[in-house]
C-alpha cells in the first residue's frame, strides 16, 4: 500500500518553508537527498521512523541571519585538496562561528512543532541531509554527521547546529575538493530513534558476488548500525539471491550472540535466531522494488527493533566506477559538457519514441533525428531564456539525446533529465516528461555537470529565472499564430515538393529540397516544440491538482475523464473521413459486392475505370490526397504511404463497413456530454474550497478552469504540429528515392531504396561533390546492409541500463510466455477512464484490422497514428508502451475507450480471443479465463 499525501495534508499535516514531514519531503534541492529518498519510501508503503526534515532554507537563514557567508568564504579562499593543513584550519573557524550563531525564532518555532506533531518518541536521532549528497556519482557515506540519543531540547538545537556545521568537516571539504563535486544546500532530519536489536546495510547488486546467479550483499550487526557504518566491526554476512528471494550465510557478527535472543522461524546456523523467513524475504522484496523505483543499484540501511519490525532508514545509489572518475579527475582534462561523465550508467528506453519509429531505422532516418533532437531542445532552452553559459555547459546531453540499439531508436534519458533539470522547478518537468512519454523507471542525471550551472550565484539565478518566465510567457501568448506559421511552412515546402513535381527536378535542385527539409526540422521547429511542451506541462498541472483534491482510488483517472471526446483534435478527422467513405459503400448495393467480394486490385481497378463509382472514386483520391500521408510507421522514411500504395486503405474500407457501430460523431459527441457533465461536477466541488486562505476568490475551481482550458488547447495544437510532421516526413521520403533513383542512373546505388543506408551528411556531400569516397558508396550501402540486417535481429528491451559508451549487442532472454499474472491481474496505467469486459484481439499491424469484431478489445505492442481508424471499431485498449498523451492515448480519450498502458509482455500474457476487463481508471486489466 502506498503513502496517501493528499490525505496526510488534509489531516493537517501540512509544511512550512523551514520544517517538512518526512511524508511530503520530495525536492532534493529543498531537503537533500537522504530525506527525499526517505520521503519517497514512505511513499512507496515501506516502514520508515516517522520524524521531520528541516529544510535547506531554513541553513539559509540560519546563514543569513547569522552573518555567516563572508567570513565563511573568507575561510575558505585558495582551499586545495593536498593542504590537509590548511583545511583543517578553515573548518575549525567555521566551527566556531557555527557554535556561537543561534538558529532564527520562525525556525526554532517550527522545530518544536514538528516535535510536537511528527515524533512519538522521547528519543531521537538526528541525521544531516546535504543537497548533492546520496547522489549516483558522490554518496559522501559517513562524510556529514548524525547524532543518536538526543533527548532534551537543548541538546537538539546543540545537534542541529552541528550537523549543519558538519557541512564544512574538514572531511567534507577533503571529499568535494578531491573529487570536485561540491554540496549545495543542506537539510537536517530528524527522526523517532528505533530501539534496534540488529541493524545492517543491503547491497542490491553487490560488486563482491561470484557464481552465475546475482545475488544481493547484507551485511549486519548488534544494536544500531554507527559501529557498522565506521568500520569499527567486523559485521555479519549473508546474501540473498536475487530470483527467489533464498539466502546463504557467509559469516556471523563479530559481536557475541544475545543470550535473549528468540525467533520462531530460524534461518540459518548459530545465529539463526537473529532472522526469520518472513524477515528475510521482507527485506529482500523491498529491496528489488527500491532498485527498480530509483532505476540504479541501492545501498540501503535498515533496522530490526526489539519486537522484530523490519524499519528502513536509508537508500542511496551505489556509486560505480569511483577509481575511473578519479583517474579522470587527476588527468585535468576539461570535457566543457562535451562528454559523458566517468561511471556513468545510461538509462536507456524506447517509450513513446517507439510510437513514432517501432522498427529498425535506417542510417539516413538516424542522422536526421539526432540532428532534429538536438536542436529541439537546444532551441526550446534558448527561446525560454536559459543563461547561454548553462546551455554551453550542456552540449554532451544536447548532442547525445537518442541512441540505437538493435537498430532501435532509444531516448537516453539521463540526458533528457539533466537537461530538463537545467529549467525552474526542473525535477517536477523530469517527472513529467516521464508521464508524457510513459516512462516507468527513474533515470539518473549527470549530477557534476548540473553541480557547474547551479554554482551561480542566488542574484545570478533569479534573474534567470524572472527573464525565463517573462520569455515563457511572451512565448505562449502567441503560440497559436506560431503553430499556424508551422502549418503553412509545411504546406508551402509540401506544394512544392510533389512527386510530380519532383519528377522533374535535377539533383542539385533535390539537394536544395533536402537541405530545405533539414532547416525546417532543425531551425524552424519551435512552434511544434512549444505545443509539446504546454501539453506535457499542463497536463501534469492537471493531474497533480485532481490527485490532491480527489485522492480516492476509484478516481485516479479523473484527469484523463476531463479530456475525453475533445471535438477540435485534428487526428480524429481521418476517422470521420473513412467512416464516410464506407457509408458511400454501403449505400450502393454494387460497390457493396464488389467491395464484398473481390480481391483488393481489383476493387481499386474497378473504382477507377466504372463511371458508375465515379462519386466515390472522387471522394476516395481526396481522402488520399488528403490525410493518405498518415499511415502506421509514417516518420520511418522507409515505409509507403496509403498516397503511394493506395490500396492498403481498402482492407480497412471493408472493416468499417462491416462495422455495426455508431458514427464517429455521435461517439463523440456522447463523449463530449459525459466530458461536460463530469467536468461540472468536479467545478462544483472545488468552488467550495479556498485557493487562499481567508479569501473566498478565486477558489481552487477558478485555477482549473484555467488549466483544463490550457489542457484542452495545448493537445489540440500538439496534434496539429504532429499532422504537419507526418506530411514532412512524407515528403523527405520522396525527396529521397527521387535522389536514389538519380544515383541509380549514374551507377552510384544499385537500387532506389539504398539511398536510405546513407545518413544525410553523406548524401550531402556526394551530391555536392566533396564526398572522399564517392565511387565507393554502393560497397558502403552493401555492408551497412548486412550490419543493419544482423542488428535488426536482436531485441533489446524496452528499458534497460548500460554503462555510458556502451551497446546492448545481445539478445533478450525469452521464454515460453505466461498466461498473466498469478492473480490474474495486470497492471499499468490508466490513459482513459471507463470499464468494459470484452473479447481480446492481439494485433502486431494495423493491415490486421479485419480480425476485430464489434465490442473488442485491442491489445498490442504500441500504436502510433497509423492506427487511428482502428479506434472507432474497438471498446477497450491494452498497450504494452506509450504514455498519457501518446497519440493512443488522444484517441482513446476522444472516443471514451477504457485504455491501459504500460502493461509489460501483455501480447503474450493475454491469450488471443481471451475475456478479459479492462479497468482505465485503476490501470488493471483482470484476466477472466
Amino acid at each position: 500500500m502506498t503513502f496517501d499525501v493528499q490525505r496526510y495534508n488534509r489531516a493537517g499535516h501540512i509544511s512550512c518553508p523551514w520544517v517538512q514531514p518526512l511524508p511530503l519531503a520530495c525536492d532534493t534541492r529543498e531537503v537533500g537527498g537522504k530525506a527525499a529518498n526517505l520521503g519517497e519510501m514512505i511513499r512507496l508503503g515501506l516502514a520508515i521512523p516517522s520524524g521531520f526534515v528541516i529544510t535547506d532554507a531554513a541553513f539559509q537563514l540560519f546563514l543569513d541571519e547569522n552573518q555567516l557567508r563572508q567570513p565563511i568564504t573568507a575561510a575558505l579562499a585558495d582551499l586545495q585538496a593536498t593542504d590537509w593543513e590548511r583545511m583543517s584550519e578553515a573548518s575549525d573557524t567555521i566551527q566556531r562561528l557555527m557554535r556561537s550563531a543561534t538558529i532564527p525564532a520562525p525556525v526554532l518555532d517550527a522545530i518544536r512543532e514538528a516535535v510536537t506533531t511528527q515524533l512519538s518518541d522521547q528519543r531521537v536521532i538526528v541525521r544531516s541531509s546535504a543537497v548533492g549528497e546520496d547522489s549516483q556519482e558522490a554518496a559522501f557515506a559517513g562524510q556529514l554527521d548524525s547524532f543518536l540519543n538526543i533527548e532534551s531540547e537543548s541538546s537538539l538545537i546543540e545537534a542541529i547546529c552541528a550537523c549543519w556545521a558538519s557541512y564544512w568537516s574538514p572531511r567534507v571539504l577533503f571529499y568535494q575538493l578531491s573529487k570536485e563535486v561540491y554540496l549545495r544546500g543542506m537539510g537536517v532530519i530528524v527522526q523517532n530513534l528505533v530501539a534496534s536489536r540488529l541493524s545492517g546495510i543491503l547491497f542490491t547488486r553487490s560488486p563482491w558476488t561470484t557464481g552465475e546467479r546475482e545475488s544481493m550483499l547484507v551485511e549486519y550487526c548488534f544494536g544500531h548500525g554507527d559501529e557498522l557504518a565506521s568500520g569499527k566491526i567486523n559485521p555479519g554476512r549473508f546474501r540473498i539471491d536475487r530470483c527467489d528471494l533464498s539466502w546463504f550465510r557467509e559469516t556471523s557478527p563479530q559481536d557475541p550472540l544475545p543470550k535473549n535472543a528468540e525467533s520462531e522461524n530460524p534461518a540459518f546456523g548459530d545465529d539463526a535466531c537473529l532472522f526469520s523467513k518472513s524477515q528475510i524475504e521482507l527485506l529482500g522484496q523491498a529491496a528489488l522494488e527500491l532498485e527498480s523505483h530509483f532505476g540504479h543499484p541501492q545501498d540501503i540501511e535498515w533496522t530490526i527493533d526489539q519486537t522484530g519490525r523490519l524499519f528502513f532508514v536509508q537508500t542511496r545509489p551505489i556509486t560505480v566506477d569511483s577509481r575511473a572518475a578519479n583517474d579522470a579527475a587527476s588527468s585535468g582534462v576539461e570535457d566543457n559538457g562535451r562528454s559523458p561523465p566517468s561511471g556513468q550508467r545510461v538509462l536507456w528506453s524506447n517509450a513513446n519514441v517507439n510510437e513514432n519509429f517501432p522498427d529498425p531505422i535506417s542510417p539516413l532516418l538516424y542522422s536526421i533525428a539526432s540532428a532534429g533532437y538536438y536542436n529541439y531542445f537546444r532551441n526550446l532552452a534558448l527561446a525560454l531564456g536559459f543563461d547561454r553559459r548553462r546551455i554551453a555547459s550542456m552540449e554532451y546531453p544536447f548532442r547525445n539525446i537518442i541512441g540505437v540499439h538493435g537498430a532501435r531508436m532509444y531516448y537516453n534519458l539521463t540526458n533528457i533529465h539533466s537537461l530538463l533539470r537545467m529549467a525552474p522547478y526542473g525535477a517536477r518537468l523530469a517527472q513529467w516528461f516521464d508521464d508524457f512519454v510513459g516512462v516507468d523507471q527513474a533515470a539518473s542525471t549527470n549530477d557534476a555537470t548540473l553541480l557547474k550551472i547551479e554554482q551561480a550565484g542566488r542574484a545570478t539565478r533569479t534573474l534567470e529565472l524572472v527573464r525565463t518566465l517573462l520569455k515563457t510567457t511572451w512565448l505562449y501568448l502567441f503560440v497559436n499564430k506560431r503553430i499556424a506559421h508551422f502549418e503553412r511552412v509545411i504546406d508551402a515546402f509540401a506544394s512544392e515538393t510533389t512527386p510530380e513535381e519532383l519528377a522533374a527536378k535535377s539533383l542539385d535542385q533535390l539537394l536544395v529540397d533536402l537541405r530545405t527539409f533539414m532547416d525546417i526540422r532543425c531551425n524552424r521547429w519551435l512552434g511544434a516544440s512549444l505545443a509539446d511542451t504546454s501539453a506535457m506541462v499542463s497536463y501534469g498541472l492537471l493531474k497533480r491538482m485532481l490527485a490532491r483534491d480527489f485522492p480516492d482510488s476509484d478516481q485516479a483517472g479523473l484527469h484523463n475523464s476531463l479530456l475525453k471526446g475533445l471535438n477540435n483534435v485534428v487526428s480524429g478527422r481521418p476517422i470521420i473521413e473513412l467512416w464516410n467513405l464506407s457509408q458511400l459503400i454501403r449505400e450502393d448495393p454494387e460497390l457493396l459486392e464488389l467491395f464484398q467480394s473481390q480481391p483488393d486490385q481489383r476493387v481499386l481497378r474497378e473504382i477507377e475505370e466504372v463511371p458508375r463509382f465515379g462519386v466515390f472514386n472522387t471522394a476516395f483520391k481526396a481522402f488520399v490526397r488528403d490525410w493518405g500521408f498518415r499511415c502506421s510507421g509514417e516518420l520511418m522514411l522507409t515505409v509507403a504511404s496509403f498516397q503511394e500504395r493506395p490500396v492498403k486503405l481498402l482492407e480497412m474500407l471493408r472493416a468499417y463497413v462491416e462495422s455495426k457501430s455508431d458514427s464517429p460523431v455521435e461517439q463523440l459527441e456522447r463523449q463530449a456530454v459525459d466530458r461536460e457533465l463530469q467536468t461540472h461536477q468536479v467545478l462544483r466541488t472545488l468552488r467550495r474550497r479556498k485557493l487562499l486562505w481567508g479569501f473566498p476568490w478565486p477558489n481552487r475551481a477558478t485555477l482549473l478552469k484555467r488549466v483544463l482550458k490550457r489542457c484542452h488547447q495545448s493537445i489540440a495544437l500538439r496534434e496539429r504540429a504532429r499532422l504537419k510532421q507526418a506530411l514532412l516526413y512524407s515528403r523527405c521520403r520522396q525527396i529521397a528515392l527521387a535522389i536514389g533513383d538519380r544515383l541509380v542512373t549514374k551507377g552510384d546505388l544499385h537500387h532506389q531504396d539504398d539511398i536510405f543506408f546513407l545518413t544525410y551528411h553523406e548524401i550531402d556531400a556526394l551530391l555536392a561533390g566533396s564526398a572522399m569516397f564517392p565511387r565507393q558508396t554502393e560497397q558502403l550501402v552493401s555492408l551497412r546492409k548486412t550490419a543493419h540486417q544482423q542488428l535488426s535481429a536482436l531485441h533489446p528491451p524496452a528499458t534497460f541500463i548500460l554503462p555510458a559508451g556502451e551497446y546492448w549487442l545481445r539478445d533478450e532472454p525469452t521464454g515460453e510466455a505466461a498466461n498473466g499474472d498469478a492473480n490474474g491481474q495486470l497492471v499499468g496505467v490508466g490513459a482513459c477512464g471507463g470499464q468494459v469486459t470484452a473479447t481480446a484481439r492481439i494485433l502486431t499491424d494495423v493491415t490486421q484490422c479485419r480480425k476485430l469484431k464489434q465490442g473488442d478489445v485491442l491489445v498490442t505492442r504500441q500504436t502510433d497514428p497509423g492506427w487511428g481508424p482502428v479506434f472507432f471499431l474497438i471498446k477497450g485498449l491494452v498497450m504494452e508502451r506509450g504514455g498519457m498523451l501518446s497519440h493512443g492515448a488522444i484517441l482513446a480519450r476522444e472516443y471514451g475507450i477504457p485504455t491501459v498502458v504500460g502493461v509489460h509482455e501483455a501480447t503474450s500474457k493475454i491469450a488471443p480471443g481471451q475475456q478479459i476487463c479492462v479497468n482505465g481508471d485503476r490501470g488493471i486489466v483482470q484476466l477472466i479465463d
